[in-house]
C-alpha cells in the first residue's frame, strides 16, 4: 500500500495534470470500485486535488461535490494525453499496457480528449463522489496526519500512555495516528534510538518527544524524495521515488549500523519485517 510521502508525490502531479480539466464522462467497468452518481461532476472543471491521510480529493469549481480516491493494496491512477502517459500507483504491466485493461475499473474522459483510468487488480480501492457534508464527515472520521498541526507533541503522548501495545504497531494503526506505514516507521524509530518491540506506555515525556520530531522528520524527507520505489508504488510521472536511496535501517539487515557499528537485525511484528539496531536503539 502507498503510504503518504508517496500518495502526497500522486497528489502533487496529478494537481499539475487535471487543475483546467473540465470533466465529460466517468465510464464506471465495475460498481463495487466506483459509488455515487457520475453525472453530478459532469461538465465541471478540476480545480485542485487535495490529500487527507492516504486519501486522495478531487475538487470541482462552483459545485460542492467532490470525489474521493483511496487506491489501497493494488491501485492506480493513470492519466494518458495523446502519447504522454504518467502513471501512479501499484506497478504492474498496466502502466504501459493497452487501456482499458481487465483491472480497469473506471475511466474519465475530460473535454480535450485526455483521460484519467482508475485501475484495481485487486478491487480492495475505491472511488466515491461525496457532498461536501459527506465529505467533511469522513474527513472528521480520519485521525490527525503525522505532519497536521493537530499532530502535536501532546496529542502524541497521551497516545502512548494509553497503550501497553509495542510502538511500533501503535505507530502503524491507522485509527490513531494517520499515514505511517512499515517503512517510515522503521526508520523514524531509528532516528529516535527507540527500539520497535518497547511498550508504548514505557516511553517516558522525552523519548516521547524525540520520536514524535523524527516521525516528522522522516516523513518530510519522504515526501521530499518522492517516496520509495522499493515498496508497490511508483510516482505518477512513471518514475520510482528515490527515498529508498535514504533507508536509514529498512532492509538492511546484517549491514553495520552507521551510528553504533552493530549490526542491524529483522524480526516480524504483526507480519510485518521490522528491522532495527539492537546497539543503539533503547
Amino acid at each position: 500500500m502507498p503510504e503518504l510521502p508517496e500518495v502526497e508525490t500522486i497528489r502533487r502531479q496529478l494537481d499539475e495534470v487535471l487543475r483546467g480539466k473540465v470533466l465529460t464522462d466517468i465510464e464506471v467497468l465495475r460498481e463495487k470500485s466506483f459509488s455515487g452518481v457520475p453525472k453530478r461532476i459532469l461538465g465541471f472543471e478540476i480545480e485542485e486535488v487535495k490529500r487527507r491521510s492516504k486519501v486522495i480529493q478531487i475538487v470541482f469549481k462552483n459545485i460542492e461535490d467532490s470525489v474521493i480516491i483511496h487506491l489501497k493494496m493494488t491501485g492506480q491512477l493513470i492519466y494518458i494525453t495523446g502519447e504522454k502517459r504518467i502513471s501512479g500507483g501499484h506497478p504492474s504491466p498496466d502502466w504501459v499496457g493497452e487501456l482499458p485493461s481487465k483491472h480497469t475499473r473506471a475511466v474519465w474522459t475530460f473535454k480535450d480528449g485526455s483521460k484519467l483510468f482508475f485501475n484495481d487488480m485487486r478491487v480492495f480501492g475505491w472511488m466515491r463522489v461525496v457532498d461536501k457534508d459527506k465529505y467533511e464527515k469522513e474527513a472528521k472520521s480520519l485521525v490527525p496526519d503525522v505532519i497536521d498541526k493537530e499532530f502535536t507533541r501532546e496529542y502524541f503522548f497521551d497516545l502512548l500512555k494509553k497503550t501497553k501495545k509495542p510502538i511500533k504497531l501503535l505507530l502503524l494503526d491507522q485509527d490513531k495516528i494517520g499515514g505511517l506505514g512499515n517503512i517510515y516507521v522503521n526508520d523514524a524509530l531509528y532516528d529516535a534510538e527507540i527500539r520497535p518491540d518497547r511498550k508504548a506506555d514505557s516511553l517516558n515525556p522525552k523519548e516521547s518527544q524525540k520520536l514524535h520530531d523524527s516521525v516528522i522528520k522522516i516523513i518530510k524527507l519522504g515526501i521530499k524524495y518522492g517516496g520509495a520505489s522499493a515498496s508497490n508504488y511508483v510516482q505518477v510521472t512513471g518514475l520510482g521515488g528515490t527515498y529508498q536511496d535514504y533507508f536509514l535501517v529498512y532492509k538492511k539487515e546484517g549491514q553495520v549500523c552507521k551510528r553504533c557499528g552493530d549490526k542491524i537485525k529483522k524480526m516480524k511484528q504483526g507480519g510485518r519485517g521490522t528491522f532495527y539496531c539492537p546497539g543503539c536503539q533503547k
